[in-house]
């Protein structure tokens, strides 16, 4: 039996009273804790400079794990962080998040919610972007890109926006939207009048948060000369970087390339491909032909002119750009570096494709992979 001091008295037994009137002195307490810790968050400076790509969490899952499963959380935004990482770009299929009454899945949120809740507390921001919305697939060229053309679905999908723009209206400079990853239009200028459509849901219930735009055909920095900016002070321009495609994306089956495909390397030469595609290739490249860093920069200087001759002020972001699995190291850290150098030197933010799945930066043992070398002098 436990020691007793007969000096020391027992607190008297709480009250249903003492309780009530504990909870009511508290409570205004506790308001301004969290009120304070908001205005924090709102003064804090978040920048979007340097972000990773959270994929196949919220979106692309197929027979993977469950929308939302555990194996992403806390942690990760920890080991995020310490990289240098300022922001990470959350990719979710808000087709997923929509109730069969088209109203949103609360469950379907709450991951959302909490990793909005993970990278604030850190100091990092979040560019929740929409990577599927209904009618809108960029997998599909001409099967599914109804939500361009078709004025009931593209309602559906400002309906969408509207209602995830309403969830999420309270929170701060700490997160961004972007209307759409990839969009594949069969018409360029049919992304226009979409992309203004989607940004007026938005606008309903966040009128100054920024928003990113991007160009057609998978945010080609080709098709930027036909986007079309809204008039509207916080928009941002998002266009993704894979070129070229033969080296970021050798052996990719989903491309239509075999996993016989002979080596590629950055920089190198074009290999001739007879034998090594797959019937969904539609890839034209010329044997024999050169991969050089100057191709690179001169991408990313077509683009540059055309902006500073069109839109000078606009902030632009390379929201996802990286190298698939079987490319060798080296040329892995040459090229990511390549594009960084390219994006940071003409002051654009940018997000690298992806965390931890076949394009990562982190190895599934919890290691730092090449891909993460080029990102970071270390």
């Amino acid at each position: 039996m436990p020691f007793r001091n007969p000096e020391i008295q027992p607190l008297p037994a709480m009250t249903t009273p003492m309780l009530s009137t504990i909870r009511r002195l508290l409570m205004p307490a506790l308001g301004l804790l969290l009120l304070s810790a908001s205005h924090a968050a709102e003064k804090q400076s978040f920048t979007f400079k340097k972000g990773v790509n959270i994929s196949h969490w919220l979106s692309q899952i197929g027979g993977r794990e469950a929308y939302g499963a555990p194996w992403f959380g806390e942690a990760d935004i920890d080991w995020i962080s310490r990289q240098g990482f300022d922001h990470i770009r959350l990719p979710v299929d808000f087709r997923l998040c929509l109730s069969a009454d088209g109203s949103l899945d609360e469950a379907k949120l709450e991951p959302i919610a909490e990793a909005i809740r993970w990278t604030r507390e850190r100091g990092l921001g979040t560019v929740l972007d929409a990577h599927f919305l209904p009618g809108a697939d960029f997998n599909s060229l001409g099967r599914d890109s109804r939500a361009y053309t078709d004025p009931d679905i593209q309602e559906k999908a400002a309906r969408a926006w509207r209602l995830m723009g309403r969830h999420f209206a309270a929170e701060g400079p700490y997160l961004r939207f972007e209307i759409l990853n990839e969009p594949v239009a069969v018409e360029n200028r049919q992304l226009n009048p979409f992309m203004a459509r989607m940004l007026a849901a938005i606008r309903e219930s966040n009128p100054t948060r920024t928003v990113y735009v991007t160009s057609n055909k998978w945010s080609s920095f080709h098709t930027v000369p036909d986007v079309v900016l809204p008039d509207d002070p916080n928009i941002a321009l998002t266009i993704h970087f894979y070129e070229p495609l033969i080296f970021t994306h050798q052996r990719a089956s989903w491309v239509g390339f075999k996993s016989t495909l002979p080596p590629v390397t950055f920089p190198g030469t074009v290999p001739d491909i007879t034998g090594y595609t797959l019937p969904n290739s539609h890839m034209t490249v010329h044997a024999g032909e050169p991969i050089t860093v100057a191709q690179v920069d001169a991408t990313f200087a077509g683009v540059s002119t055309w902006l500073a001759a069109h839109a000078p002020a606009i902030e632009v972001y390379v929201g996802e750009f990286g190298v698939f699995q079987p490319a060798d190291a080296d040329s892995k850290r040459r090229w990511m570096a390549t594009v960084r150098g390219n994006a940071e030197s003409r002051g654009w933010g940018w997000a690298v494709w992806d965390y931890n799945d076949s394009f990562g930066v982190r190895a599934r043992d919890g290691s730092g992979t090449p891909v993460l070398d080029g990102l970071f002098s270390r």
